[in-house]
């Protein structure tokens, strides 16, 4: 009997001895599980889509570590919170400032492209002009030498006459069809002037519509989206996008970890948000701060976490 229950013992230090083995050798403490406490209904978020972006969060860390560092858990006590307050406030506005600028610039960049077509047409047509002018000038130098030759000579005969009453018709069709060509061509100066004229003044507007975004929302900000609190939870904020969102939710489950913030203004950990790629993983400096915070764990203190958690 006792030698069955000494095997027993052995199986169970064993199997207690590997699990400390491996959490020892990770290069973070064991996961972080975290649930989703308050979600403030203005944010128009569901919970199911917190979840999942909160999920993409973690995998910028995970992916980039190798390492399970976060783990949702219903009945976990460290939070990550959807708070609205003045900054989404300020942060729609910024969305609906941009918006306007966009329309602006859909329909400057619509008249601007009028404008350069009607450049275009301009140009040809002022070449085909051209070309008629020299022309009639030619054929009316013509018609005159002759009438003057047969003028010279004593005057035309009755066939002579009738050709050169066709031709003078001929040049007065080609005189009315110049005529019809230099008045589309006044017309479509007077055009080009007036949206030009309005295209600069699009353009003009726009351009003070970007200053003005420029000095109120252009400068990078800081990560005031959201706040991690060593009570243990996560705040969020504000946020203009999903994307936002992400890169907000990856800095604070990074401050989570214990990391700080680091130079390189690419980075996640980066105290400035604006700068970091669309596409989010950690840069070389992040991945450093990560190392050097979390090497720091002893073998007891990831115990420790494990058993009281």
């Amino acid at each position: 009997m006792r030698s069955g229950f000494t095997i027993m013992m052995m199986v169970v230090l064993l199997f207690a001895g590997g699990y400390f083995y491996y959490i020892a050798q990770a290069v973070c403490p064991i996961p972080l599980s975290y649930s989703i406490g308050q979600l403030d209904p203005q944010f128009d978020l569901s919970n199911d889509a917190a979840k999942l972006v909160i999920a993409e969060a973690e995998s910028v860390w995970e992916d980039a570590t190798g390492q399970n560092l976060f783990t949702y858990d219903e009945d976990a006590k460290f939070t990550v919170n959807f708070i609205y307050d003045d900054r989404q406030a300020e942060s729609d506005a910024e969305g609906s400032f941009k918006d306007k600028l966009d329309q602006s610039k859909e329909v400057t960049e619509s008249i601007n492209a009028r404008y350069q077509q009607l450049l275009e047409e301009y140009d040809q047509l002022q070449v085909m002009y051209s070309k008629q002018v020299a022309r009639y000038e030619t054929n009316i130098t013509a018609y005159n030498t002759q009438v003057e030759a047969l003028n010279n000579q004593g005057g035309a005969d009755e066939a002579q006459y009738a050709v050169l009453q066709e031709r003078k018709v001929e040049l007065d069709q080609e005189r009315e069809e110049l005529d019809a060509l230099s008045g589309k061509l006044n017309r479509m100066v007077k055009e080009i002037n007036e949206i030009g004229d309005q295209g600069n003044r699009l353009i003009e507007t726009y351009n003070r519509g970007v200053e003005e975004y420029n000095d109120t929302f252009g400068d990078a900000r800081e990560f005031t989206q959201g706040a991690y609190s060593t009570d243990g939870q996560i705040d969020i904020f504000a946020f203009e996008n999903h994307n936002e969102l992400r890169l907000v939710l990856a800095h604070e489950f990074g401050h989570a970890l214990s990391l700080d913030h680091v130079g390189n203004e690419l980075s996640i950990m980066y105290f400035l948000i604006g700068n970091q790629p669309v596409d989010l993983v950690p840069s070389n400096e992040d991945v450093a701060e990560f190392r050097r915070v979390c090497s720091q764990w002893s073998v007891w203190d990831t115990i420790k976490q494990s058993i009281f958690k």
